[in-house]
């Protein structure tokens, strides 16, 4: 059914007058839980059924899209697609051009057991109720516990008019608990998150109870934490802080949008040095069970493993059909949209810095002074001006070599590509973790990875 009505969309709007059509369909199902303490904030199930038709015409792009699964409706929305173009297509100075790409012909499956829509919401619920109990019985400083579990399942098909057709089915799973702990001075919270593209047997395999303890140890932790210093520090990054970076400040400058468009810092850098001889960063949609992988993107190109660093050099960008065109590199196949009812735009996948070959105890003793900073409350980064600030979780001060005294409310900041050249050791121990990811108005699935990272010379803030 859903690919009838993909090719039953590129069939029309080429009728009419596209010269490029690509059509994606959804049926999915997905579930969204939050528990908090002892009541349940939220217990929502939904579906996203629909169909979208994005098409080139007469130099421009048109999208539109219909939740009325039939033919008369696809067809409609095909011509409402061609129109919009039309419509735009006088006003531009420079007409669209795009990378033709072959066709591909294929079904894709995630690999998963227990389908998500087939699993009682109770069971689901029953998840967030097990991280909460553990959660706040840790200590009796945890004053509060509050956990998420969303998924969502189905199934997919793209066509194109290049002669793509693919269907495809998969299944996600995202988890988290919070825990607020509070002493006479102080209140302060810590999470844990983490999620997985396999279905509801995952939780075979995951110990909830010790998940969520951790979190609230983690937060117990916080309560003997002291102002952080300011200055200029020797930093260890965790797996999280060093993945959180290389996504934001590194990834994000690699999207060929940005590139194009001239709000990225690497604009113009292909070949050229931008880091430490140590560093390798990649984007990977193909890595095995990563949470942002997939076989073919939005524009049903077969995805890539993409180096954007090698050893310092900077190699490549993620792209699209459209940058791909403009920049005259093949397309990698980094186009993504949030649902049927969004147009692909160029976005991240898995991207991770590759692993070094020291253990965690060789990059403390590198530090005579220092800091080690944790987990990430969020940040900002500037592509076009190469900047970024994150906040840890949790940190703590170095000296001579040893982790001492806990630190509060850590920041650190600086210049992406300072940065990248001040890095100094890297570790062996890659860790990949799940999020999303937010642009232009869209949130698609996101994995990050790194190991531990020692680099000179960030600055670091703290408490005034």
């Amino acid at each position: 059914m859903l690919l009838d009505l993909t090719e039953k969309g590129v069939k029309e709007a080429v009728k009419v007058g596209a010269s490029y059509v690509d059509v994606r369909a959804e049926l999915s199902k997905g579930t969204m839980i939050r528990r908090s303490n002892d009541i349940f904030d939220q217990t929502s199930k939904g579906v996203m059924n629909g169909v979208g038709i994005r098409v080139l015409a007469d130099g421009a792009w048109g999208f539109s899209s219909t939740v009325i699964m039939t033919g008369e409706a696809v067809a409609e929305a095909a011509k409402n697609a061609v129109r919009s173009a039309r419509a735009v297509s006088s006003s531009l100075k420079d007409k669209t051009e795009i990378e033709a790409t072959a066709p591909v012909k294929d079904s894709v499956k995630t690999g998963f057991n227990q389908n998500l829509s087939s699993v009682e919401i109770a069971r689901k619920m029953q998840v967030t109720t097990e991280l909460v109990k553990a959660a706040r019985n840790q200590d009796p400083r945890i004053i509060s516990a509050s956990s998420i579990y969303m998924d969502g399942s189905g199934r997919w098909a793209i066509a194109t008019s290049d002669g793509t057709s693919i269907e495809m089915a998969a299944s996600r799973i995202l988890f988290s608990i919070t825990a607020v702990a509070r002493s006479s001075e102080r209140l302060v919270s810590a999470r844990e998150f983490d999620g997985t593209r396999q279905g509801f047997e995952s939780f075979e395999k995951i110990d909830l109870k010790s998940f969520g303890r951790k979190a609230s140890q983690r937060a117990i932790s916080l309560l003997n934490a002291r102002p952080a210093p300011s200055g200029r520090y020797t930093v260890v990054m965790d797996p999280k802080l060093s993945g959180t970076f290389v996504h934001e400040a590194v990834g994000h400058a690699c999207e060929a949008d940005l590139i194009v468009s001239g709000e990225s810092i690497l604009q113009d850098m292909l070949g050229k040095k931008i880091g430490s001889d140590l560093v390798t960063i990649c984007d990977d949609p193909t890595l095995e069970n990563g949470w942002g992988s997939y076989k073919y993107d939005d524009e049903g190109v077969r995805a890539t493993k993409r180096i954007l660093v090698e050893k310092g050099k900077l190699m490549e960008y993620i792209c699209n059909k459209e940058t791909s065109a403009k920049l005259g590199v093949p397309s990698n196949g980094g186009a993504r949209g949030e649902s049927y009812a969004a147009r692909p735009i160029v976005r991240m996948s898995n991207t991770y810095i590759s692993p070094g070959g020291h253990s965690v105890e060789e990059l403390f003793d590198k530090v005579e002074s220092g800091i080690y900073a944790k987990g990430t409350r969020g940040g900002q980064v500037d592509t076009s001006k190469g900047t970024f600030q994150f906040s840890a979780e949790e940190a703590y001060l170095i000296e001579k070599g040893r982790l001492t005294v806990p630190l509060l409310d850590v920041s650190l900041s600086g210049m992406t590509l300072e940065t990248l050249e001040n890095i100094e050791a890297i570790g062996k121990d890659i860790k990949y973790h799940a999020g999303f990811c937010g642009k232009a108005y869209q949130s698609v699935p996101a994995g990050d990875g790194a190991p531990h990272i020692l680099a000179r010379n960030v600055v670091v803030g703290g408490r005034p």
